[in-house]
């Protein structure tokens, strides 16, 4: 693609005139990809999704290995670019050539628009059943010591559509045509990062049981093959408040606090926390008070009586009453419904995807396609987590993305290349550069 050479002319000095041109050379705006691209080696991520992917195409006529162009689809979204059309003039960057494992000026370009496209078009629903496992897999390979206790968050998120997109269902709660991504964070009890561990896109809107259940069944095996002694905890909101849920948890000895709709007969039940809550504002000064109760409850559907917590509130705005079924936790009710509020830190991780990774732009027609580039979304988002866990005792250990990419990955770099060697020079005023040399140092990048 050609541009053009002329120079911009910026009035900002009085005695100088200041010109600028895109003519600098072999500059890269992402110097901090080999980073990522060390870390991705590291843990072997990539490779190991290479693996699930079956090779189709004639082997004579291949320029780019499976492996590549995972590599250059996952390091483009982990960079900030998520649209398959940026391809078009990142191929030509030495930093992400050289991350994917090329040299940066004599071997040829990296993949174009139409061949990550067409990457995405041709993955099997069973080889992208196998890409989600990875992220599993991903989550019990980080070094730990076994842990007593594993928490499973389970929620979705709406990703609107536009056009004519395949199985695009219209939602009336998001109150617009859109789909509906159901993914699971995992959680290690005092370790700071939830995992994300399940990405799947449902064809409809409705409450799937049966692959609920199937995804619950594959994490929960997955864990105990790991770790046989671990506790799992199962942790949702009232839209998986389904008795064929709670059955399948006390069938396999998982832990619960699901949330519950509110009815008529759990205010019955709940009316004396309400009334004591209400009473007690008289002398809050923030005219707020809460009551935490539990009561035996069953609904019709139910096989068995469960016990149910109670939050009842009474703020200026009114009475606000909460209620989570839970069983197999220990604690006052107090403690159980602080213990199901947690799960507010996946919704946290999911809000954090969609403004640094977008895994919203699931704007392919086939629905298919747009299953496999969820995957590819997430596995940017999982490298970039694992970063923040690299980084940890820094002062990125609890960084946003978007914090981390800025810091670790945006940083302007040349690169030469020479008949012996392939040399990076990073912007010699980076603000980041002692902590960039501390998480090289950690990934095995040895100074010379």
């Amino acid at each position: 693609m050609s541009h053009s050479q002329a120079s911009l002319d910026f009035p900002l000095l009085a005695r100088k005139p200041v010109q600028a041109s895109f003519t600098g050379g072999n500059l890269t705006s992402d110097g901090g990809l080999l980073l990522l691209a060390q870390l991705d080696r590291k843990i072997g991520l990539t490779e190991h999704v290479a693996e699930c992917l079956r090779e189709w195409r004639m082997l004579e006529r291949v320029k780019h290995s499976l492996l590549d162009l995972l590599r250059q689809r996952v390091y483009q979204i982990a960079a900030g670019y998520e649209d398959c059309n940026d391809a078009d003039t990142l191929r030509s960057d030495p930093a992400l050539k050289v991350a994917v494992g090329r040299g940066p000026t004599r071997a040829p370009d990296l993949a174009s628009q139409p061949t990550l496209s067409r990457l995405e078009q041709t993955v099997s629903e069973a080889e992208c059943a196998a890409m989600n496992e990875v992220l599993l897999w991903h989550f019990l390979q980080v070094p730990r010591k076994a842990p007593r206790e594993v928490v499973l968050d389970m929620d979705a998120s709406e990703d609107p559509t536009h056009g004519q997109q395949e199985l695009a269902l219209f939602n009336t709660h998001y109150g617009g045509y859109c789909y509906l991504p159901q993914f699971v964070f995992a959680t290690v009890p005092g370790e700071g990062e939830e995992y994300l561990v399940s990405a799947e896109l449902p064809e409809t809107h409705t409450k799937e049981v049966d692959m609920l259940l199937a995804t619950l069944e594959r994490l929960a095996a997955g864990l105990r093959a790991r770790w046989p002694g671990a506790k799992i905890v199962f942790r949702a909101d009232a839209w998986y408040a389904v008795p064929e849920i709670y059955d399948w948890c006390e069938d396999h000895g998982v832990a619960y606090a699901i949330g519950l709709p509110t009815n008529a007969v759990l205010d019955r039940e709940s009316r004396g926390w309400q009334r004591d809550a209400a009473a007690a504002t008289s002398h809050s000064a923030t005219g707020a008070a809460r009551r935490f109760g539990e009561f035996p409850y069953q609904a019709k559907s139910w096989r068995r009586q469960r016990w149910v917590v109670v939050k009842a509130e009474q703020n200026p705005l009114g009475p606000n009453r909460r209620y989570v079924v839970t069983e197999g936790l220990r604690g006052t009710p107090r403690q159980r419904y602080q213990f199901y509020c947690r799960r507010g830190e996946s919704e946290n991780r999911i809000k954090e995807m969609k403004a640094s990774i977008h895994f919203d732009r699931l704007s392919c027609m086939e629905f298919a396609s747009n299953k496999v580039r969820l995957v590819f979304y997430c596995l940017a988002y999982v490298l970039l987590q694992r970063l923040r866990r690299v980084a940890r005792g820094t002062g990125l250990c609890r960084a946003q993305i978007e914090r981390l990419r800025l810091a670790l990955i945006k940083i302007a770099a040349r690169v030469k290349e020479s008949q012996r060697r392939v040399q990076v020079e990073f912007c010699s005023h980076c603000p980041t550069q002692q902590m960039f040399r501390v998480l090289a140092g950690r990934l095995g990048a040895a100074p010379s």
